[in-house]
Protein backbone atom coordinates (compact mmCIF):
# COMPACT_ATOMS: atom_id res chain seq x y z
CA UNK A 1 0.00 0.00 0.00
CA UNK A 2 1.29 3.30 -1.27
CA UNK A 3 1.58 5.70 1.84
CA UNK A 4 1.50 9.18 1.87
CA UNK A 5 5.01 9.70 2.58
CA UNK A 6 6.27 7.79 -0.14
CA UNK A 7 3.93 9.75 -2.36
CA UNK A 8 5.61 12.62 -0.61
CA UNK A 9 8.77 11.36 -1.09
CA UNK A 10 8.32 10.31 -5.41
CA UNK A 11 7.22 13.53 -5.78
CA UNK A 12 9.78 15.59 -4.15
CA UNK A 13 12.04 13.18 -5.97
CA UNK A 14 10.55 14.09 -9.42
CA UNK A 15 10.51 17.80 -8.93
CA UNK A 16 14.06 18.02 -7.90
CA UNK A 17 15.13 16.03 -11.34
CA UNK A 18 12.73 17.96 -13.23
CA UNK A 19 14.28 20.79 -11.98
CA UNK A 20 17.78 19.83 -13.08
CA UNK A 21 16.90 18.54 -16.78
CA UNK A 22 15.13 22.28 -16.89
CA UNK A 23 18.59 24.11 -15.47
CA UNK A 24 20.28 21.87 -18.66
CA UNK A 25 17.94 23.51 -21.27
CA UNK A 26 19.08 26.72 -22.88
CA UNK A 27 16.09 29.35 -21.93
CA UNK A 28 13.29 29.75 -25.24
CA UNK A 29 11.67 32.38 -26.63
CA UNK A 30 9.98 33.63 -29.80
CA UNK A 31 12.33 35.83 -31.13
CA UNK A 32 15.73 35.56 -32.50
CA UNK A 33 18.03 34.16 -29.77
CA UNK A 34 21.12 36.24 -31.38
CA UNK A 35 19.34 39.84 -31.20
CA UNK A 36 20.45 41.77 -28.57
CA UNK A 37 19.51 45.60 -28.36
CA UNK A 38 23.03 46.23 -27.58
CA UNK A 39 25.66 44.49 -29.58
CA UNK A 40 28.79 46.68 -30.08
CA UNK A 41 30.31 48.89 -27.66
CA UNK A 42 33.37 51.36 -28.09
CA UNK A 43 34.93 53.69 -25.68
CA UNK A 44 36.51 56.71 -27.07
CA UNK A 45 37.52 59.76 -25.64
CA UNK A 46 38.37 63.58 -27.73
CA UNK A 47 40.15 66.76 -27.43
CA UNK A 48 37.72 69.49 -28.79
CA UNK A 49 38.31 73.03 -30.13
CA UNK A 50 35.06 75.16 -29.92
CA UNK A 51 35.78 78.65 -31.51
CA UNK A 52 32.86 81.16 -31.55
CA UNK A 53 31.81 85.27 -30.60
CA UNK A 54 31.85 86.08 -26.58
CA UNK A 55 30.85 89.78 -25.72
CA UNK A 56 31.34 90.37 -29.64
CA UNK A 57 34.71 89.16 -29.72
CA UNK A 58 36.36 86.41 -31.07
CA UNK A 59 37.51 83.21 -28.78
CA UNK A 60 37.43 79.56 -27.77
CA UNK A 61 37.15 76.98 -25.69
CA UNK A 62 39.43 74.48 -25.34
CA UNK A 63 37.61 70.50 -24.47
CA UNK A 64 37.47 66.97 -23.64
CA UNK A 65 34.78 64.70 -24.72
CA UNK A 66 34.55 61.17 -23.51
CA UNK A 67 32.27 58.18 -24.22
CA UNK A 68 30.40 55.31 -25.36
CA UNK A 69 29.48 54.47 -29.35
CA UNK A 70 26.96 51.53 -29.48
CA UNK A 71 25.92 49.55 -32.31
CA UNK A 72 28.22 52.09 -34.79
CA UNK A 73 25.79 54.87 -34.27
CA UNK A 74 24.58 56.07 -30.95
CA UNK A 75 26.66 58.20 -28.67
CA UNK A 76 26.28 59.23 -24.83
CA UNK A 77 29.02 60.64 -22.47
CA UNK A 78 30.16 63.60 -20.77
CA UNK A 79 32.09 66.94 -21.73
CA UNK A 80 33.96 69.56 -20.36
CA UNK A 81 35.24 72.90 -21.63
CA UNK A 82 37.21 76.24 -20.86
CA UNK A 83 38.64 79.20 -21.60
CA UNK A 84 42.59 78.58 -21.12
CA UNK A 85 42.75 81.99 -20.83
CA UNK A 86 40.62 85.10 -20.05
CA UNK A 87 38.95 86.92 -22.72
CA UNK A 88 39.71 90.93 -22.18
CA UNK A 89 36.74 92.95 -23.75
CA UNK A 90 35.09 96.50 -23.03
CA UNK A 91 31.35 95.95 -21.47
CA UNK A 92 29.61 98.52 -19.93
CA UNK A 93 31.69 100.97 -17.86
CA UNK A 94 34.47 98.60 -17.84
CA UNK A 95 36.85 99.54 -20.71
CA UNK A 96 38.61 96.62 -19.65
CA UNK A 97 36.49 92.92 -18.46
CA UNK A 98 38.55 89.65 -18.06
CA UNK A 99 35.67 86.78 -18.49
CA UNK A 100 36.47 83.09 -18.05
CA UNK A 101 34.19 80.80 -18.50
CA UNK A 102 33.67 77.10 -17.80
CA UNK A 103 31.06 74.39 -18.90
CA UNK A 104 30.51 70.55 -17.84
CA UNK A 105 27.60 68.36 -18.53
CA UNK A 106 26.22 65.27 -20.67
CA UNK A 107 25.36 64.71 -24.23
CA UNK A 108 23.43 62.11 -26.53
CA UNK A 109 23.82 61.84 -30.63
CA UNK A 110 23.69 59.53 -33.33
CA UNK A 111 26.02 59.01 -36.79
CA UNK A 112 25.16 57.37 -40.00
CA UNK A 113 27.70 54.92 -41.42
CA UNK A 114 30.42 55.16 -39.46
CA UNK A 115 32.66 52.50 -40.83
CA UNK A 116 32.77 54.96 -44.15
CA UNK A 117 35.95 57.32 -44.13
CA UNK A 118 33.78 60.04 -44.60
CA UNK A 119 30.60 60.33 -42.21
CA UNK A 120 27.93 62.88 -40.49
CA UNK A 121 26.36 62.92 -37.11
CA UNK A 122 24.65 65.21 -34.06
CA UNK A 123 25.16 65.89 -30.91
CA UNK A 124 22.83 67.29 -28.04
CA UNK A 125 25.01 69.11 -25.39
CA UNK A 126 23.38 69.66 -21.91
CA UNK A 127 25.35 70.93 -18.84
CA UNK A 128 26.11 73.55 -16.66
CA UNK A 129 28.47 76.72 -16.76
CA UNK A 130 30.04 79.17 -14.65
CA UNK A 131 31.10 82.60 -15.75
CA UNK A 132 34.08 84.73 -14.02
CA UNK A 133 34.55 88.34 -14.94
CA UNK A 134 36.85 90.73 -12.82
CA UNK A 135 38.25 94.32 -14.23
CA UNK A 136 41.80 92.76 -13.36
CA UNK A 137 43.42 89.95 -14.88
CA UNK A 138 43.15 87.06 -12.92
CA UNK A 139 44.05 82.83 -13.14
CA UNK A 140 41.83 80.71 -14.38
CA UNK A 141 40.93 78.55 -11.50
CA UNK A 142 41.38 81.25 -9.05
CA UNK A 143 39.09 83.82 -9.47
CA UNK A 144 38.60 84.65 -5.50
CA UNK A 145 36.46 87.81 -5.62
CA UNK A 146 35.32 88.52 -9.05
CA UNK A 147 33.01 91.74 -10.01
CA UNK A 148 30.72 89.40 -11.95
CA UNK A 149 29.79 85.75 -10.99
CA UNK A 150 27.19 84.02 -13.21
CA UNK A 151 26.18 80.00 -13.43
CA UNK A 152 23.23 78.75 -14.87
CA UNK A 153 22.43 75.91 -17.80
CA UNK A 154 23.72 75.81 -21.59
CA UNK A 155 22.09 73.84 -24.53
CA UNK A 156 24.40 73.06 -27.69
CA UNK A 157 23.20 71.00 -30.65
CA UNK A 158 25.57 70.14 -33.22
CA UNK A 159 26.28 68.87 -36.99
CA UNK A 160 29.50 67.43 -37.65
CA UNK A 161 30.95 65.73 -40.20
CA UNK A 162 34.56 63.17 -39.49
CA UNK A 163 37.22 61.53 -41.28
CA UNK A 164 38.12 58.11 -40.16
CA UNK A 165 42.37 58.76 -40.21
CA UNK A 166 43.06 55.54 -38.40
CA UNK A 167 41.32 53.01 -37.49
CA UNK A 168 41.91 54.37 -33.66
CA UNK A 169 41.66 58.63 -34.93
CA UNK A 170 39.09 60.17 -36.81
CA UNK A 171 38.72 64.08 -37.26
CA UNK A 172 35.97 66.12 -36.21
CA UNK A 173 34.33 69.56 -37.92
CA UNK A 174 31.24 70.78 -37.03
CA UNK A 175 28.61 73.38 -36.39
CA UNK A 176 27.30 74.11 -33.14
CA UNK A 177 24.64 76.94 -31.79
CA UNK A 178 24.95 77.66 -27.88
CA UNK A 179 21.64 78.61 -25.45
CA UNK A 180 22.45 80.27 -22.12
CA UNK A 181 20.48 79.97 -19.53
CA UNK A 182 20.83 82.56 -16.47
CA UNK A 183 19.15 84.86 -14.28
CA UNK A 184 21.35 88.31 -13.54
CA UNK A 185 21.54 89.86 -17.26
CA UNK A 186 22.44 93.61 -15.58
CA UNK A 187 25.84 93.47 -17.31
CA UNK A 188 26.02 90.20 -19.42
CA UNK A 189 22.99 89.14 -21.21
CA UNK A 190 22.13 86.29 -23.23
CA UNK A 191 22.69 87.48 -26.23
CA UNK A 192 26.67 88.10 -25.44
CA UNK A 193 26.93 84.41 -25.30
CA UNK A 194 24.20 82.64 -27.41
CA UNK A 195 26.47 82.18 -30.73
CA UNK A 196 27.16 79.36 -33.54
CA UNK A 197 30.37 78.12 -33.11
CA UNK A 198 32.87 76.56 -34.94
CA UNK A 199 33.88 72.68 -33.89
CA UNK A 200 37.18 71.00 -34.60
CA UNK A 201 38.55 68.09 -33.05
CA UNK A 202 40.33 64.67 -32.47
CA UNK A 203 38.46 61.36 -31.47
CA UNK A 204 40.61 58.38 -30.20
CA UNK A 205 39.50 55.08 -29.47
CA UNK A 206 39.93 51.37 -31.14
CA UNK A 207 37.11 51.61 -33.73
CA UNK A 208 37.49 48.84 -35.78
Amino acid sequence: MITSKRIISGLTLFLFLNNIHAQRKEYEYTSDKNDTLIHDVRLYGGFVHQHQDFLNKAFSFQGIETGVILNHSLLAGAFGSLFVSNLDVKVAVYPHLFVNIKEGGLFVGSMKNDTKVLHTGWLLNMGYFSLNADNENFAIFNAQHPIIGLSGLVLSPQVFAEMNITNWMKLRTGLSYSFYSFEDQSTIKKTDLNNLSLIVGFIFGKFK
